[in-house]
């Protein structure tokens, strides 16, 4: 193992080369915000913060974070219109547009390199107006409790979680943060016992999964935020990497893809308008969750579903079912013959599609009675007709998918994969082994 991660060091640290330029898009950036920032007497200072100021980032990923700190007794309205005018005024000139997390932030590129600015308010620790007051605080407790060498731990386990698919606290990851990343060396002692730490995790006795509180912020549990497959992939990758380490762990992984379960699955594609990735992610999880469901409610259990998206005009919902076909009849499971007044409304409400009326041996009425589905397919598309719109799904969802929406299958879906790599990513994620099993 010590072979493989002093190999690893070299892959996660960032050339000076790299570091000098985004000192430089740093520098240039801070100016250009504390400049913006001189018509506004609520705002008190302007820092850098996020992975490069705790000496975290990693190479070619580096976001820039400037944080304006505004004086608390300004409501939240004005708040967030201090934030984005001075967002504007900063990123004039390049690419930028508006983001979303707890409140509105602006994000812009400039050289290739993303930068974020974020108003927070400038409140002591325990008084928080928003979830960015904390981070500058972040950024003080990593600065001041890890060393360099702790912090080159700290980027060999982001690099490793990023490869294994779990790095990244948004919508669409649900993965761990970079801060979790820091914590959990700063709690652990370095890369290798963290993983260890999860290659042995047992849940707490409360019922949740992962504990981690915040340092700086003691009724915060950092991993709530993170699913519990997110938890479970770094659990079995831990395990894998314990028991053989490899350098792929550092690299992109290769999974296992079962190509022919491509044949087996259904796929609803539609064209949307452009929103902010955060809410087009927590649409599409949604909007993924009751259709799953739906369908499991008319009998066709599903495996696994998946949401696709190139992040700006097209997506998909992926669905692997268990069966794609029914028997004609079925069995309904009555109120106990006991209870007359519910068998009886039992009885009358399905009659009408009933073959046969019988008392079981389970003491309860049974109605032998024809589906209303018997084909996956019928279901999905009465979903593309109109009937998304009882399932559940979210409403910008609903007009895309009753517009512009199309299932497919078999050849129609090789066909469209071909074209978009996007689909593609999305269709080899949903029939792919997830890393650590092999060696499990």
């Amino acid at each position: 193992m010590s072979s493989i991660i002093t190999t690893a060091k070299k892959l996660v640290t960032p050339t000076p080369a790299q570091e000098a330029r985004l000192g430089r898009v740093t520098e240039l950036i801070l100016k250009k915000t504390e400049t913006a920032s001189k018509d506004f007497p609520q705002v008190r200072e302007v820092m850098v913060g996020g992975s490069f100021a705790k000496g975290t980032w990693l190479p070619e990923e580096a976001d820039i974070d400037i944080f304006v700190k505004i004086s608390p007794e300004v409501d939240d309205s004005t708040f967030e219109e201090i934030g984005l005018q001075i967002g504007r005024r900063a990123g004039r000139g390049y690419p930028f547009g508006k983001k979303y997390a707890q409140h509105p932030y602006t994000e812009a590129t400039i050289e290739g390199i993303k930068f974020n600015i974020v108003p927070c308010f400038d409140v002591k620790p325990g008084a928080w107006r928003s979830a960015a007051d904390r981070s500058l605080y972040h950024v003080k407790f990593v600065s001041e409790k890890l060393d360099d060498q702790a912090k080159l731990q700290v980027r060999l386990l982001k690099w490793f979680m990023r490869s294994v698919g779990v790095y990244g606290a948004e919508i669409e990851m649900e993965g761990f943060s970079g801060y979790c990343a820091e914590v959990l060396v700063y709690n652990h002692g370095g890369f290798e016992q963290v993983l260890r730490y999860f290659a042995g995790l047992r849940p707490p006795s409360d019922g949740s999964f992962l504990e981690l509180k915040d340092p700086i912020d003691q009724n915060r549990n950092l991993a709530k935020a993170i699913s519990l497959e997110s938890i479970s992939r770094m659990i079995l990758a831990s395990r894998a990497f314990v028991k053989e380490p490899k350098l792929e762990f550092f690299k992109k992984v290769r999974r296992r893809v079962r190509a022919p379960l491509r044949r087996s699955l259904f796929v609803i594609l539609f064209q949307h308008p452009e929103i902010s990735e955060d809410t087009l992610w927590g649409e599409l999880k949604k909007s993924t969750r009751h259709i799953a469901n739906h369908l499991r409610k008319n009998g066709f259990p599903v495996l696994r579903a998946r949401a696709a998206s190139n992040n700006k005009t097209r997506s998909a919902i992926i669905i692997l079912p268990e069966n794609e076909s029914l028997p004609e009849l079925e069995d309904r499971t009555g109120p106990g013959v006991e209870l007359a007044n519910e068998t009886r409304s039992f009885i009358r409400k399905n009659r009408q599609r009933g073959h046969l009326v019988w008392a079981g041996e389970d003491g309860r009425v049974h109605i032998l009675s024809k589906r209303k589905y018997s084909r996956l397919d019928s279901v999905l598309r009465e979903i593309l007709n109109g009937q998304i719109a009882k399932v559940g799904a979210s409403a910008d969802v609903v007009r895309s998918v009753i517009k512009t929406g199309r299932l497919l299958r078999g050849e129609r879906l090789e066909r469209e994969m071909r074209k978009e790599a996007w689909l593609s990513e999305g269709v080899h994620d949903i029939i792919a082994d997830t890393i650590g099993t092999d060696s499990a």
